[in-house]
């Protein structure tokens, strides 16, 4: 859960189920395992989203978390979403959606873990023999990379340009290349913003494309 709020920033149990383990039977472990960390001071939850599941952030003690799980910089991370959940996040639900979507991490069958109090020996002496949890068939439709192979809210400028001209924000980006993926930058738009704006980060993305650096033997080469 750490890994996948160190990503998203702003997630519900329900989703960081479907990223990380959608074999389990439901989003009860996460949901309980929320509120643990929330004891602990390492997430918080300041609103819900429109379909009324608590949406989750990390602390700063959390993040500090997150990226030791990482081996990432605290500075590569981004920011805690302090407040962002209160109007409900539709924009953060959906690109959290998007990345579900494509990664589609398999489903591998996972088993129920025993109550310490209740035995296999006594609950078969009251009720008969335990039946083995169902499991159900595991189709094969495999995405592209797994959670640590994202970031999202990331800006991309030219380390030059104090301006931004060239720089656009990008929702999250992908990269796989054990996938053929080196990079993969994904927008993901509710339809609240005019044409105009749309068609300006086509525009600052191709600026973005087009901008070189210097090799390390001289030459230039696309940054």
């Amino acid at each position: 859960m750490l890994a996948a709020l160190g990503v998203l920033k702003l997630a519900t149990a329900d989703q960081m189920h479907r990223l990380m383990a959608p074999g389990h039977r439901d989003n009860k472990a996460f949901r309980n395992a929320a509120l643990d960390m929330a004891r602990h001071g390492l997430v918080v939850s300041e609103g819900s989203s429109r379909d009324g599941h608590k949406i989750w952030h990390l602390t700063p003690v959390g993040l500090d978390a997150a990226a030791e799980v990482f081996g990432r910089p605290v500075g590569e991370m981004g920011g805690t979403a302090r407040g962002a959940a209160r109007s409900g996040a539709p924009h953060a639900m959906a690109v959290n959606e998007t990345v579900i979507a494509i990664t589609r991490t398999p489903a591998t069958a996972t088993h129920a873990v025993p109550r310490p109090q209740i035995t296999l020996t006594s609950a078969a002496e009251t009720t008969g023999p335990v039946p083995a949890p169902p499991t159900e068939p595991v189709t094969d439709v495999s995405g592209i990379g797994w959670v640590g192979s994202w970031s999202t809210e990331v800006p991309l400028a030219a380390p030059s340009s104090r301006s931004g001209r060239a720089g656009v924000r990008a929702d999250a980006v992908l990269t796989a290349p054990e996938a053929g993926l080196p990079v993969l930058f994904v927008e993901v738009d509710n339809c609240t913003e005019p044409p105009e704006t749309l068609e300006a980060k086509f525009e600052k993305y191709l600026r973005y494309f087009r901008l070189t650096t210097k090799s390390s033997v001289g030459g230039e080469m696309p940054l």
